[in-house]
């Protein structure tokens, strides 16, 4: 639980004596209380709604200076239901470390971290949102990348990420992606990019899939970027993929944000593929989502979080699910927050095979609807403190060097 503190005492130590600019720490401490209304905890066809309470510690920790940024979280949930087979001291677990490295004012180094753990494994497929039945689920993720600004206006960078999804004591799925682009500004607004991806999916063996589970895919995409507006930006690439199960296919994404004092918007659509938690293999996803938020007044904000996935198994299974949420949330001071949610998932038809769910779990290209309320209060007090570079220090009390 301690860990961003770690992290941002362990920087303080080892890059105060060379900062060369003012740094500056911030720890947050917090606590959120949740009641949650859910009409169908077991995600199931003939939903069981029931009362929830959630208690979520959690630390946040980063650290900036010039050359360095560090951030560190970690945060888990206790619970208690009317339905005594919920109540655990460790529903979900979420953790992220984020670390950039500036070595020269042209080459970044940067690494990311996130492990997430749940009961609910839809809460962590994040490409998708597949909803199932309830069942202890881990993803882990890495990802190394590498900036380097060859010319005033040309930039290449690389990536590499590895991704491990586990529904416990069962399926496991395992991703990995690497990337290379380079990216040229034609204009002070407007960057065209072209770029090498390849994927290469393995899974354990599975008593429902026949064959090989280890699959791979090499995608060549160009890209355009430009920013329309201050504060607006659209990013669109395209390209052929050559997969080792399904042949020639293309890879597309495209998104558009815009953010303002007053409004803030995205949109983003993916036509590509990824790993789903008890599926060996690669699915082929189509994705829509959409994302408003309004500071309407003062300390108060609206949002709307909608999206659609669209996905076909090696199998031939599919599905398609919709997702909306509305966020309302009020923040009196700096350091507490209530918010109210109203989330809705629906779920035409199910990618799984039957052996993995229960005798009353979802059925074969049926529907699944669910209905979450949830209210929060949270109690996050920050600390903060300037770290000055030792010229600056010895200045500020008086003392010549």
């Amino acid at each position: 639980m301690w860990f961003a503190a770690i992290v941002v005492t362990s920087a303080h130590a080892v890059f105060t004596a060379n900062a060369s600019a003012q740094a500056q720490m911030e720890l947050i401490p917090s606590l959120s209380f949740f009641t949650v209304y859910d009409d169908n905890l077991f995600a199931r066809v003939d939903g069981t709604a029931g009362q929830m309470l959630q208690l979520r510690p959690s630390v946040e920790g980063s650290y900036e200076s010039a050359r360095l940024r560090l951030l560190g979280l970690y945060a888990f949930d206790m619970q208690r239901s009317n339905f005594s087979s919920l109540n655990t001291l460790d529903a979900r677990r979420h953790g992220l470390g984020e670390t950039r490295f500036r070595t020269s004012p042209f080459t970044t180094l940067g690494l990311t971290t996130r492990y997430d753990r749940s009961e609910t494994p839809g809460e962590i497929d994040l490409d998708t949102g597949v909803l199932g039945e309830r069942r202890k689920a881990e993803r882990l993720e890495l990802t190394p990348s590498l900036a380097r600004r060859l010319t005033p206006r040309l930039t290449l960078t690389t990536g590499y990420n590895w991704t491990t999804e586990q529904l416990v004591d069962g399926e496991r799925g395992t991703l990995h992606a690497g990337r290379v682009a380079v990216a040229r500004d034609v204009t002070p607004r407007t960057a065209v990019t072209a770029s090498y991806v390849g994927r290469y999916f393995a899974a354990n063996e599975s008593p429902i899939v026949d064959g090989d589970l280890t699959h791979s895919s090499h995608a060549l995409l160009l890209g355009w970027e430009r920013q329309l507006a201050p504060g607006t930006r659209l990013a669109l690439s395209a390209g052929p993929k050559v997969t080792s199960y399904d042949g020639v296919d293309v890879e597309v994404t495209a998104a558009l944000a815009r953010a303002t004092p007053r409004l803030r918007t995205a949109l983003d659509y993916w036509h590509g593929e990824t790993i789903v938690l008890g599926i060996g293999g690669p699915v082929a996803l189509d994705s829509l989502t959409a994302r408003v938020g309004w500071p309407f007044r003062h300390r108060w904000e609206l949002g709307v979080h909608t999206g659609v996935s669209d996905i076909a198994t090696l199998e031939g299974r599919t599905a398609t699910i919709y997702r909306g949420t509305l966020v309302a949330s009020w923040s009196p001071s700096d350091q507490y927050t209530v918010a109210a949610t109203y989330g809705l998932d629906f779920q035409d038809g199910t990618i799984r095979h039957p052996i993995f769910l229960d005798d009353e779990a979802l059925p074969l290209e049926d529907r699944l609807l669910r209905h979450v309320v949830r209210v929060s209060v949270t109690v996050a007090p920050r600390y903060k403190r300037s770290i000055l570079p030792p010229e600056e220090a010895a200045r500020a009390k008086g003392v010549t060097r």
